[in-house]
């Protein structure tokens, strides 16, 4: 592999953004452990939005929860595909790198309470009346955001195609122009 792989701007924008997800959801999981979890719930606005302590067994949104599966383990592959991706030339488009950070940043947030307590901290709880959506962090915000985003430029982009355009002729002394 060499050097120049990694001299693209967005290949490092991917590693920034995912630094910046990784800081804020560690920050806001030290601040729900520490202010929310003995309250039962936290109104924030009105009856749509308060702040909820849970911790979370399952995968993003509660999934699994309980069930005793891996997840560790499977963020851990998951993480290790999308890092791969990141590596890859066809990822190197802004949009695609913003979603590989977003991801990258979400996964190993979520991956750290895993390994660290065996379960992830919830506390973001949004709905109304009768219909809520399941506790969520930070981490499963941006993670639901990268994949979202990461298909819409599938459906843009060509699907990761290598567009790049081929030399006119080949130095090595292969086939030239046709004369």
């Amino acid at each position: 592999m060499e050097f120049s792989r990694f001299k693209h701007a967005s290949f490092w924008a991917v590693w920034a953004i995912a630094g910046l997800v990784f800081a804020l959801d560690r920050w806001t999981k030290a601040w729900a452990s520490q202010e929310l979890a003995l309250v039962p719930t936290k109104p924030l606005l009105g009856e749509w939005l308060r702040l909820t302590y849970v911790r979370n067994t399952g995968v993003a949104f509660g999934l699994g929860a309980g069930r005793g599966l891996p997840f560790a383990a499977i963020t851990v592959i998951a993480l290790v595909l999308v890092i791969a991706l990141t590596l890859s030339h066809k990822s190197r488009t802004w949009p695609r790198s913003i979603a590989l950070g977003l991801i990258v940043g979400g996964a190993a947030g979520n991956l750290l309470d895993r390994v660290r307590w065996g379960s992830v901290i919830d506390f973001i709880d949004f709905g109304y009346r009768q219909n809520w959506w399941p506790v969520f962090n930070a981490a499963d915000s941006a993670i639901s955001v990268g994949v979202v985003l990461f298909a819409l430029t599938l459906l843009t982009e060509g699907g990761g195609k290598d567009e790049r355009k081929p030399h006119v002729s080949d130095p090595g002394g292969g086939p030239g122009p046709a004369a």
